[in-house]
């Protein structure tokens, strides 16, 4: 069978592709159509061989021009591979993907990774984006990455029961892989993985680390993956220094995967104050490491992180969040009981090697 991938290779979603793609059955084919300015580096299947790709006018913000080019470009590619499924990604690709399967009468599987309306800071851009994507749902199926996900697509963007799945994002074992760097931190440390946005609430952040410092002046926290498509990041430099933060954050560009797990291993307990996701795998991969997780009650945190069992979800009130992050910097004891439990949660219903059975059987339902 031969799965057409569709969408930007960046952050989130370019590690979900390459988890699907690698630990799939080599009885699936798959197609990587990705942004021009998306992560280089080459795809491989479950045997190590080379994924086949090709790179379109794909980009996060509204381009006409690129977006008809891209569309155009993706309807080429679809008529020369003749995939039975097109699983479209994210909001942009997902509207390309759905408009080329149409267009095509191809099959299209969509998996929104935080519908497109979350993301809006108003009222009105949230209706709007919530009204696009009721409109344009020509025919695709939604599969949701985590029940939340599944909830909105049926209330809120009215789609028909029986055109919803649910696969839940799913990671590799991150415990099982041996140490990549030779990171030594001897300090202990709370820490993140996020760029500076208005997704991941970074201000908010800072507002809370704050606070913690008020109580232990020798907290430490790293906040990872900054750099790389960051749109808040001169305005958190500059808040760090004006809270009087700068010793106690450390601020670590984008690493490859592997060194980015092994901050996390060292960790005490990962920390996310995002607004919204679709189901985050950085909090996977923690909780894979037997990280106790300290999250907003948003949609995507609730269908990993549960409440008091493998670590705390909190509103966004900055005194409940600090509160939450000095209870467990000073109980070891509970760090190690709340990390066992986000252990046996990951094992128990995200580990991608069980899993990827479910993929690839609702693959064969869909085509």
């Amino acid at each position: 069978m031969k799965i057409l991938h569709l969408g930007q290779s960046i952050g989130g979603l370019d590690v979900y592709l390459r988890n699907v793609c690698r630990y799939a059955s080599s009885d699936f084919n798959f197609i990587i159509v990705r942004g021009k300015e998306d992560n280089s580096s080459p795809f491989y299947n479950i045997n190590g061989e080379l994924i086949k790709e090709y790179k379109i006018s794909l980009f996060r913000e509204v381009n006409l021009f690129a977006d008809i080019n891209a569309i155009h470009r993706a309807i080429k590619i679809i008529k020369k591979e003749k995939p039975d499924i097109i699983h479209a990604h994210s909001a942009k690709g997902g509207l390309v993907g759905r408009i080329v399967g149409l267009l095509t009468k191809t099959k299209v599987l969509y998996t929104p990774h935080a519908f497109s309306f979350l993301s809006s800071p108003n009222d009105f851009s949230q209706w709007l984006y919530s009204v696009i994507e009721r409109r344009t749902k020509f025919g695709a199926t939604l599969l949701a990455c985590s029940k939340s996900e599944y909830i909105l697509g049926l209330e809120t963007v009215k789609y028909q029961s029986q055109r919803i799945s649910v696969w839940s994002n799913s990671v590799p074992d991150v415990a099982e892989r041996e140490r990549y760097s030779d990171l030594d931190i001897k300090q202990p440390y709370f820490c993140t993985v996020g760029r500076p946005c208005y997704q991941k609430n970074t201000m908010f952040l800072l507002g809370v680390i704050s606070k913690v410092v008020e109580a232990i002046p020798d907290f430490k926290f790293i906040l990872l993956g900054v750099g790389y498509h960051s749109p808040e990041l001169e305005l958190v430099k500059d808040r760090i220094m004006t809270l009087g933060l700068d010793k106690n954050i450390e601020m670590v560009p984008w690493l490859e995967q592997g060194v980015v797990f092994d901050y996390i291993r060292q960790s005490k307990c990962y920390i996310s104050t995002t607004r919204y996701e679709g189901l985050p795998l950085a909090i996977l991969e923690a909780m894979s490491l037997s990280k106790p997780i300290i999250a907003t009650r948003v949609s995507g945190n609730i269908d990993c992180v549960e409440d008091k069992e493998n670590g705390y979800l909190v509103s966004f009130d900055e005194n409940e969040f600090s509160t939450k992050i000095i209870e467990l910097w000073r109980d070891d004891y509970a760090v190690k009981l709340l990390g066992a439990k986000s252990r046996e949660i990951y094992q128990n219903k995200f580990n991608i090697n069980k899993n990827i059975k479910l993929l690839e059987k609702l693959y064969l339902e869909k085509a």
